[in-house]
Parts: structure tokens; C-alpha cells; sequence
């Protein structure tokens, strides 16, 4: 960890300093023994019960000047975190922190299968900023989203910082991608939970040929007839009263549109599922370990975020530097009411070329009736006035007369078919008027409705760089404690959260005596005897392990004993 937070702040100051006309930066030196006082006190601002660096104005506890000997007050603090703002450190301490954790955690280098969840944080303004959904306080609002990625047994790999309308499907693929890079090892699957389940993400995961695994949300309710199984009923790990199946759509047509593979759960002894997983799924994964996976995410993902809001001030804001920027959710509106207006615009022009074909096929249709009844006019005058000729003449007129019967039945014939054709074509022609007229009145609905969509007024969008920077902080600061908890803490403590233990622990009043060869602290002694043995049993696994200071002094904690 420490060589991770060196290398990425050095090389981000030196970048900076080689961009911008500047001789230095005062508060983020070069010298290390001057840089980690100001690191560790905003690493353990939580542990001190407080927010933000402003909070150490008015700070009178002892616990950082017990370790340095003095402690850094608000403007000192809030220069260095401006600072380390500044040359843009966030990204790249991100990244080298999450490679550091992985290779502390699961050093053997195999697959990672990773944990993905939003948490996401209110900021409370009165500016018009982007906005969106925090589930937390039940409304929409502006606010910051943070991607949180755990591993197995819930181990913390970073926390990723976006603007509040983010969106798992835009951003996971290529984060994993990127993370996969920057660890050195293959990633198996990212494990999500209902946000995830959607096609868009199945599409995206199906063109990178990566695996994932999430499920669908409860209020979509699905039929075992809306599937078509490809496989048996298996027992489900670790629960043997529920069985899981693979299945995909049994729709053909929608089988072959979706790329996502389906796990379908059931209680023993029922038909229709009550679960169903989502993703994609490949090697040699049995069904029945696909529920056991994503319930791992409870555990390992969903109560870590927890534990960082109640133990690390995961919900706190720190910049408030914004810029102005179109409004992201006003220019989506905008696209889909033109989108709604360029379908309607369509449909219109449709039935305006049908109307003009038909008034030109009905033209045509009156033209040539015209002059077929022209030619069949001339041609019965010119048969009257034969029969008329031969009936004068005394001779025989059958033949003239069925000439002059036939033109007339040819005649009316024409004139039937001309009548059956022209109103074929009327009804068209007022259907497609009927609906043009519909349509204009719809198209002028969605054009106000798009025009009166706001897309020229700027918002405020976070610079989110100082809250990634204390967002690695909190992370550094859990991952410490998962850390001591494991090599250091009694096994009644080690699976105290970071809140209980701060409280019980990190919190607790004692002596630093600092001599020439070792730093001695002496704990008060606890109130009840067995919280005193949990401590004594930490404190002799903690100085076997002989901890040493940065300064090479060796390390010795002991707790008084209970009067």
C-alpha cells in the first residue's frame, strides 16, 4: 500500500509540475516524512469521529498527536487535498491501489470473481444540477454514484466515482476491461444485481465474450411456460430445497435476439420459478452454483458498502467545484421527443405520398373513362346509325342490333367498373385524409412537447476528483482494518465491522511513551472482563508479530489491567 500511494502521488506531482509553469507545490513535497502525516490524517479522519478537514478547526483530541506529535489543522489539510485535486492523482491512485489489494488478498494470481454495486450519495444544493434516484432517501436528487468492486470474502478492491446518471450498461464492460489490465489477471465474471439484468448489458457482455451473472428484477414476473429448458432440475449448492434448471426464452424469434443466458429457481416440489438469474455463463458452471454465487453477493458486496457508510463517512461530499454543462437527462428527453417527432413526421409524409398517388390514380381513372366512353360513344352512333340504314334498306338487322346491344352492355359495363373503381379509391382517399389529419395534430403535440423541453439552460456538473481521492482513502482505511482484523485482532474480533471496532478499539484512550528503541502504548483497562481478555489476546498476537514504526522503533501495545 504504502509504495502504491508513493509511486501514483510523485508521479502525478512531477507530471503536473512538468505541464504547468509553476516552481513547485508547497504542501505536497517531495519528502516522504512530510507527505505521510498529511495522508494518514485524512485516512483516518474516521476513526477521529470526523467528516471532512474543515471539522479539524475546532478538532482538541489527542489521537494523531500521540502518533506525530502535533496535528495538522483545517487549512493545511484542505491546501493538501487541493493539492493532490489538482495534479489529478485520483485515477491513477485508484488504479494502483485496486492492483496493490488484489495481489495483498488473493495472491495466487488465479481468476477474479468480483462483487459490482452502486452506492449512491446525496448532495444537497439548490443549484440546478443533474439529478437521479437515491434510494436511500426515497426521492430523486442530485448526487454522486460510486461503484464499489468486492472480491471474494468481500475483500475491498476501490470505489469508483460518476456522475449521478450513470449506468451500468455504459460503464461496466469497459471498467472491467480496464481493471483486468491494470491487476495483471483474469477476471472470471462480475457478479451484479438486478440493475444489471438487462439485455443492453447482455449484449455488451456477449460482444466482449465475457462472463457475468445478475438477476431479474422481482416485478417482472415470468411463467415456466415463457421458457424452454436446457437441462434438468439440480439441487442448488448449499440449498438442497431448491432446485435451478438453464433456459432461454421459449419464443424463437426473442430467443434469437437475446444473448442471455437464463437460471430458472424453484422450491422443491413446485413448478413455476420464483428467481431467475441472468448473464452469460460459460466453461463448465453448473446451474445449481449459479444461485449460490449471487447470493455470495450479499454478503460480500451489499453489507461492505454498509459497512463503509456507517465506518469510513462513505456518504459525505467533498468538492463542490462544478462547471456548466448541458443537462445530460434534458438532452436524452430532447432525443426521444425527436425521436417521436421524426417517427410521426414519417408516418405523415407516408399518408401525404398516399394522398397524392390517389388523387392521381383517380385522375388517371377519370381520364381513361373518358375516353373509353368517347370511343365507345362514337362506336354506338356509328351502329345506330347502320341498324337505322339497313331497316330502311328492308334488310336483315339482327346481327346490326346485337352489335348495338353489345357496345351498350360494353358501355355500361365500363361505367360500372369505373363506378366500383372510383369509390375503392374515395374511401382510400378520405382514409388517408382521416389519418393525415390525426397525425398533424400529433405531430403539432410533439413538437410542443419537444420544444418545450429545456436544453439550453447550462447545469452544474461535480469536478468529482477530490471525493475520488477521499473515496481511496476510505476504501485504504477499510482494507486496513480487514487487514489488522485478520493478523491481529482475537477471533471473537475479527469479524467486527469498521464502525464496532473503532468504537471498541481504535477509539480506546491510553499512554504513547516513544523511547529510544520501541514506541509503548498503554490501553485503558475495558469495563467488562471479557472485552479486557479479547483485548490482552490482541495485544500478545500484535507484539509477536513484532510490528515496527516507519522510524524502525519497535512497536509494543499493551492494555492495563482491571483494577
Amino acid at each position: 500500500m504504502v509504495a502504491a500511494v508513493e509511486t501514483s502521488i510523485l508521479a502525478a506531482r512531477e507530471q503536473y509540475l512538468a505541464d504547468h509553469a509553476v516552481s513547485q507545490l508547497h504542501h505536497l513535497a517531495v519528502d516522504l516524512a512530510a507527505l505521510w502525516p498529511k495522508i494518514d490524517h485524512l485516512v483516518y479522519l474516521p476513526i477521529l469521529g470526523l467528516e471532512r478537514p474543515r471539522d479539524l478547526y475546532y478538532y482538541q483530541g489527542a489521537g494523531l498527536q500521540a502518533v506525530y506529535g502535533f496535528t495538522y489543522k483545517y487549512l493545511t489539510l484542505e491546501h493538501f487535498l487541493g493539492q493532490l485535486t489538482r495534479v489529478r492523482v485520483g485515477a491513477a491512485l485508484t488504479a494502483s491501489l485496486a492492483a496493490a489489494y488484489a495481489q495483498a488478498w488473493y495472491p495466487a494470481g488465479e481468476p477474479l470473481t468480483l462483487f459490482a454495486d452502486w452506492h449512491v450519495k446525496p448532495h444537497w444544493t439548490k443549484g440546478y444540477s443533474h439529478a437521479g434516484s437515491v434510494t436511500m432517501w426515497g426521492r430523486t436528487m442530485p448526487g454522486t454514484k460510486q461503484l464499489i468492486l468486492n472480491g471474494p470474502d468481500g475483500r475491498l478492491l476501490g470505489g469508483w466515482d460518476y456522475p449521478i446518471d450513470a449506468h451500468l450498461t455504459h460503464l461496466l464492460v469497459d471498467l472491467e476491461v480496464a481493471l483486468e489490465h491494470t491487476l495483471g489477471r483474469p477476471i472470471e465474471r462480475v457478479i451484479t444485481d438486478s440493475e444489471g439484468g438487462g439485455q443492453p448489458l447482455g449484449e455488451r457482455y456477449a460482444a466482449a465474450q465475457r462472463d457475468y451473472l445478475s438477476i431479474l428484477p422481482q416485478e417482472h414476473h415470468y411463467r415456466l411456460a415463457d421458457f424452454e429448458r436446457e437441462g434438468v432440475w439440480e439441487p442448488v449448492t448449499g440449498d438442497p430445497e431448491r432446485q435451478a434448471t438453464f433456459a432461454q426464452w421459449a419464443d424463437p424469434a426473442r430467443a434469437a435476439q437475446d444473448p442471455r443466458q437464463f437460471v430458472l429457481l424453484r422450491p422443491r416440489g413446485q413448478s413455476e420459478p420464483t428467481r431467475i438469474y441472468t448473464g452469460r455463463f460459460t466453461g463448465e458452471l453448473p446451474a445449481g452454483e449459479v444461485p449460490w454465487l449471487h447470493r455470495r453477493r450479499w454478503p460480500y458486496n451489499e453489507l461492505r458498502i454498509r459497512d463503509l457508510i456507517q465506518g469510513a463517512n462513505l456518504n459525505v461530499n467533498y468538492g463542490y467545484t462544478y462547471e456548466e454543462v448541458p443537462h445530460r437527462t434534458r438532452q436524452r428527453a430532447w432525443e426521444a421527443a425527436q425521436t417521436r417527432v421524426t417517427v410521426t413526421e414519417g408516418q405523415l409524409s407516408d399518408h401525404r405520398d398516399a394522398v397524392r398517388n390517389l388523387r392521381r390514380r383517380l385522375a388517371d381513372l377519370q381520364e381513361t373513362y373518358a375516353a373509353q366512353c368517347r370511343d365507345l360513344t362514337q362506336q354506338l352512333a356509328r351502329q345506330r346509325l347502320e341498324l337505322r340504314h339497313r331497316q330502311g334498306q328492308g334488310q336483315t338487322t339482327t346481327r346490326a342490333q346485337r352489335r348495338v346491344d353489345g357496345v351498350r352492355r360494353e358501355l355500361a359495363q365500363g361505367t360500372e367498373q369505373f363506378r366500383r373503381r372510383q369509390r375503392r379509391l374515395v374511401e382510400q382517399l378520405h382514409h388517408h385524409q382521416s389519418q393525415a389529419r390525426q397525425l398533424r395534430a400529433r405531430l403539432a403535440q410533439r413538437v410542443a412537447a419537444r420544444d418545450a423541453i429545456d436544453t439550453v439552460t447550462l447545469c452544474r456538473e461535480r469536478d468529482l476528483e477530490k471525493d475520488q481521492i477521499m473515496l481511496n482513502c476510505q476504501v485504504l482505511l477499510a482494507n486496513l482494518h480487514d487487514w489488522a482484523a485478520q493478523h491481529y485482532l482475537a477471533p471473537a474480533w475479527q469479524s467486527l465491522s469498521l464502525a464496532t471496532a473503532t468504537l471498541l478499539i481504535y477509539r480506546k484512550a491510553g499512554r504513547v511513551t516513544w523511547h529510544d528503541d520501541r514506541v509503548a502504548v498503554e490501553l485503558e483497562p475495558y469495563r467488562y472482563p471479557d472485552q479486557q481478555r479479547l483485548m490482552e489476546a490482541t495485544c500478545a498476537r500484535f507484539n509477536t508479530a513484532n510490528v515496527r514504526w516507519r522510524d524502525g522503533r519497535l512497536l509494543r501495545i499493551t492494555v492495563a489491567p482491571r483494577a
